[in-house]
């Protein structure tokens, strides 16, 4: 079983430097989410032993290569357990993260994890994405979306620009603000076209996550996008 030494050295080769305090923090998430998940469906019972290399990793494993700007706003969408946005924010403590999932016995469950782990930034909030992002509470309100498993690329596109700002600037490999990034395996290549024919989005560049140190896992298909959008006066259509 691969464990947090295992993970802060992979981070390490990386550039991504994991202090003490991140561990700890990893290890006491990583503890709740399987005593969860005994109760509840949050992750693959068969995953609980391989936590470090099929979830952590892979949801911090973009972070090797792109960087978040300063104090960002994100909403975590079909979030589960927490995933990525809990090891995101474990990453980037002044980052505040909104989880978002319909299901409330999952979302019950995160509450209390959040609360364990004292992540004060974080809000848990039950509903469906797609209703969410039209309130005033949500809509424009956000500097990134991410998702992992929250369904095809087209439909997270769709329902994640209304919970966006318009589009910043960003320096070197800073991902601006206003993009949705969502962390995707396997074939997408019919979401992808579907992704791009929607009329607000601008752009959905696909890159390989790659890094020092992969070939040790098992599950490697993973790929980042990233989906620009035009501005607000297309936020209402597709």
């Amino acid at each position: 079983m691969k464990d947090i030494d295992w993970f802060a050295s992979i981070c390490a080769a990386n550039g991504l430097k994991i202090s003490e305090d991140q561990a700890s923090l990893f290890e006491k998430y990583r503890s709740l989410l399987v005593t969860a998940n005994k109760q509840l469906n949050l992750i693959s019972r068969k995953d609980e032993d391989n936590f470090y290399p099929n979830h952590a990793l892979n949801s911090v494993s973009f972070l090797f290569r792109k960087e978040l700007i300063p104090d960002a706003s994100m909403v975590d969408l079909g979030t589960g357990g927490g995933l990525p946005g809990i090891p995101v924010h474990i990453i980037y403590r002044d980052t505040r993260v909104t989880f978002i999932d319909s299901i409330t016995k999952k979302t019950s469950a995160l509450i209390e994890i959040l609360q364990e782990l004292g992540l004060r930034t974080a809000r848990v909030v039950n509903g469906r994405g797609e209703e969410l992002s039209k309130k005033g509470d949500f809509q424009a309100h956000f500097d990134y979306v991410i998702s992992r498993a929250a369904g095809k690329l087209d439909d997270v596109a769709k329902w994640s620009r209304g919970f966006l700002k318009d589009s910043g600037t960003a320096s070197g490999e800073t991902i601006p603000s206003g993009t949705l990034i969502v962390l995707k395996g396997g074939a997408f290549e019919e979401e992808l076209k579907h992704t791009r024919s929607i009329k607000s989005v601008a752009s959905a560049d696909v890159i390989d996550v790659t890094f020092h140190g992969m070939d040790e896992i098992y599950n490697k298909e993973k790929k980042l996008v990233l989906i620009s959008y035009k501005k607000a006066a297309f936020r209402s259509q597709n």
